[in-house]
């Protein structure tokens, strides 16, 4: 073989490992982005659906407190909503407590109560003394106020939720049934020759704090202060309101499929 026939020979089987080598090359990359791309990917979709699942018992949390504004507003008898768990959790409790007190009198009127959906990672949202939030963790935000007119005449609207401790779980939907148990104008003072204090026991507190001072700063009726055995006390001052009035509205609750 003469050299020219051993050069082109070489040169033959040296273009034949390179092609094998990128091929190998090229489908370790295609087989690593798709390996990556699922990974990533179906996490990121996941999460996707998580948000949206929240976003969605938000927007019911949305129709709930319409619904129970109707029991105290227009005295309707009872009210359902639908709820589709996608495998979170909804819970009914009373460990949340709003104290209204006269200081004249000592008059005191209590309720408690509050509806919880446990959502993804820290993510909560309640319903409670009409209004609602999205919580994560300690912090968070209020999605729906509270029944609270502050001008002249304030007048404020306590509601309390009763009924057995429940929960429900699963990727199911159920009912939240709120049927009126009691109505009631409970203060109806129009000499307001007296503060009433609002004391405030519950883990949103920091949020209701929030609220109250942002009322407080566009209004001298309302101060809040924290410390002692409520978390959050808020006072309406009697001698810049004419007239101070209580509405009361107590819930029962239960879950149905």
């Amino acid at each position: 073989m003469t050299l020219l026939e051993r050069v082109s020979a070489f040169g033959d089987a040296d273009r034949g490992v390179s092609e094998t080598v990128g091929f190998v090359l090229v489908f370790a990359l295609i087989t690593s982005t798709i390996a990556v791309t699922f990974t990533v990917g179906l996490g990121g979709l996941e999460d996707a659906q998580l948000a949206e699942r929240d976003n969605n018992v938000e927007r019911a949390f949305d129709v709930l407190h319409d619904n129970f504004n109707d029991l105290s507003r227009d005295g309707v008898p009872s009210r359902a909503t639908e709820l589709r768990l996608g495998g979170g959790e909804l819970s009914f409790d009373r460990d949340s407590v709003f104290r209204v007190n006269r200081t004249g009198t000592g008059e005191l009127f209590v309720e408690r109560g509050s509806l919880t959906y446990y959502g993804a990672g820290d993510t909560r949202i309640v319903y409670e003394n009409g209004a609602v939030f999205r919580m994560d963790g300690d912090n968070g935000v209020m999605i729906r106020e509270p029944d609270l007119l502050v001008g002249d005449t304030v007048v404020y609207s306590l509601y309390g939720l009763v009924g057995p401790s429940q929960t429900a779980s699963g990727d199911r939907t159920v009912l939240v049934v709120g049927e009126r148990a009691d109505r009631t104008v409970a203060v109806d003072d129009r000499a307001a020759d007296e503060n009433v204090t609002l004391a405030i026991n519950s883990t949103q507190a920091v949020v209701w704090e929030r609220y109250y001072r942002g009322l407080a700063e566009d209004s001298d009726r309302i101060s809040v202060s924290t410390g002692g055995s409520a978390d959050l006390t808020v006072t309406f001052v009697a001698d810049e309101y004419d007239r101070f009035v209580l509405h009361r509205t107590v819930a029962r609750v239960e879950f149905t499929d």
